[in-house]
């Protein structure tokens, strides 16, 4: 008797896991493919550049299940902004430039890490081959105004 409500304990556990470290990496792709041609190398540096910004043991070996690559901004002349989770994945928007972004080109992204289950993480800003993460749970918020 006990070894079967045993059996059941670890089974659920390891069913659970599993699906849920499978469920990300089946329905996120890495967002490469939806970026216009010319921005598809610097997606594929700066998803790189991300993963090595998770590098804590639990992010890298436990939480962090998959990477997406959200927009693509390339600053210089006209300012632009291509996200790949728009359907329009070419439309032009603008945005601020910065010095720091004349000396690479002008390239920065914004990657998207998920968690089990495809729950978002947290986001990493990244300009070059630097960036910076945002936790979710630190993100500022607005003081509500009173009247």
């Amino acid at each position: 008797m006990w070894l079967i409500l045993g059996a059941i304990s670890v089974g659920w556990k390891v069913l659970v896991f599993t699906v849920g470290a499978a469920v990300p990496r089946w329905l996120i792709t890495d967002g490469i493919e939806q970026l216009p041609t010319p921005l598809r190398a610097y997606g594929l540096q700066a998803k790189r550049t991300a993963l090595t910004l998770w590098n804590g043991p639990l992010e890298r070996h436990g939480l962090v299940r998959t990477v997406r690559v959200m927009s693509v901004h390339v600053d210089g002349g006209i300012d632009t902004v291509v996200d790949a989770a728009a359907p329009s994945a070419g439309a032009p928007v603008t945005v601020a430039s910065s010095d720091a972004a004349t000396n690479c080109g002008g390239h920065g992204a914004i990657v998207r890490a998920y968690t089990y289950f495809g729950i978002p993480y947290s986001e990493a800003r990244i300009r070059c081959d630097t960036g910076v993460v945002e936790y979710r749970i630190f993100r500022r918020r607005k003081p509500a105004e009173t009247p």
